[in-house]
């Protein structure tokens, strides 16, 4: 028997407005806020509900009248899984109008009515987007803490998939990259979100990977493994402290589960002892800079 798949529910443009678009009658009802997270979803594609409340809003209700505001304006479209209403939670992305406000501001073609839906519909569809979500979520929770504690903790980057490829090119694919600061310790990472399918021989060919980036670049940024579980972590936590980058002291590498706070003393480095707060992690590698 065919299992059959659900259609993702889709609310976005689906017809050119009329008269074309027009960007420039969008710029002054643009907030600065507005602007911000159009900016955020033009990097990192796509957040929940929950994730833009924690990112820009005091108040869930502000941000679900802010968004659907934003929806109905062309500039943001929405999806989430045909399911029961109300039993999940919308995905938002850039609709046409969105879009093209980044291409306006970039100076690059406005984009087609047909290629915007195209996305749209490829993102909701994707078997990626649950870790791609998961992975946005670091970091969201990175900034909402940042925003509870303004005089104390910073993200100053916030690097996407896309993105670190600049930096990595071939050597290693990280799923994201972020520096962040608390009480003035600084720390770079790499950040790699397992969800449980990762082999053995694909994390040992990351951390070859990595020692190798160090050897290019003279970065040494700690990595970060989140798993999906205690036991997958004290399983990966054997495979890591054996790797002869990691005993060797070339790279840092620390470990998490998904359902912990970012910010917070989570993070159990391979071969040390304890578990530290993320900002706390550079001091404990010995080749850290300054």
């Amino acid at each position: 028997m065919t299992r059959l798949h659900p259609t993702p529910d889709i609310e976005s443009m689906r017809a050119r407005p009329p008269g074309g678009v027009k960007v420039y009658d969008e710029l002054r009802r643009l907030m600065p806020r507005d602007r911000w997270l159009l900016d955020l979803l033009g990097q990192h594609q796509v957040f929940t509900t929950e994730q833009i409340t924690a990112l820009a809003f005091d108040h869930v209700h502000t941000a679900r009248n802010r968004l659907v505001l934003l929806r109905q304006r062309g500039l943001l479209a929405r999806f989430r899984d045909a399911v029961r209403p109300g039993s999940a939670q919308w995905r938002w992305t850039l609709d046409l109008l969105g879009a093209a406000y980044l291409a306006a501001r970039d100076d690059k073609p406005t984009p087609r009515l047909s290629t915007i839906i195209n996305k749209i519909d490829k993102l909701a569809s994707s078997p990626r987007l649950g870790h791609l979500l998961a992975v946005n979520d670091l970091f969201v929770e990175l900034v909402a803490h940042a925003r509870q504690n303004p005089e104390h903790a910073k993200l100053s980057r916030w690097w996407s998939e896309k993105d670190c490829r600049q930096v990595t090119g071939d050597l290693v694919r990280p799923d994201g990259h972020g520096i962040w600061t608390e009480h003035g310790r600084r720390v770079s990472f790499w950040l790699e979100h397992d969800t449980g399918t990762e082999k053995a021989h694909a994390v040992t060919a990351k951390l070859a990977g990595y020692d190798a980036l160090i050897r290019e670049t003279g970065r040494h940024d700690v990595v970060l493994f989140r798993v999906h579980s205690h036991r997958a972590e004290t399983s990966l936590q054997k495979r890591l402290t054996a790797h002869p980058a990691v005993a060797g002291g070339r790279l840092l590498v620390a470990t998490s589960v998904h359902d912990t706070h970012p910010a917070a003393a989570v993070w159990q480095p391979a071969a040390q002892p304890g578990r530290h707060r993320l900002a706390d992690l550079a001091s404990l590698h010995p080749t850290a800079p300054e």
